[in-house]
């Protein structure tokens, strides 16, 4: 069963558009990495924080994802963009 997990990145004031530019070069290696199966990038308006919505075959995968980011550097390389830790939800389907 799949779930959704949402990445909210707080971005520095006035740093947005090179954040964006930062992301859309490392979303091609999340896109394929085993078990994603969408990623989704959404700014909001004023620029205050941008939200990443991706779809995941599980939560181990985004997990194993999210570990091997912080392995290779990405998480530390966020700093220059971001004013804080991102907030990491995960969600699962609902028959709602």
């Amino acid at each position: 069963m799949s779930v959704m997990v949402s990445v909210e990145f707080p971005v520095q004031t006035g740093k947005m558009v090179s954040f964006l530019e930062f992301i859309a070069k490392a979303l091609p290696a999340t896109r394929a990495f085993d078990g994603c199966l969408k990623v989704e990038t959404f700014a909001e308006d004023g620029g205050g924080s941008l939200i990443l919505i991706e779809a995941w075959e599980t939560l181990d995968h985004q997990k194993a994802y999210m570990k091997w980011r912080m392995d290779t550097g990405l998480m530390a390389a966020l700093e220059p963009f971001v004013s804080g830790p991102p907030i990491v939800r995960s969600y699962q389907p609902s028959d709602a």
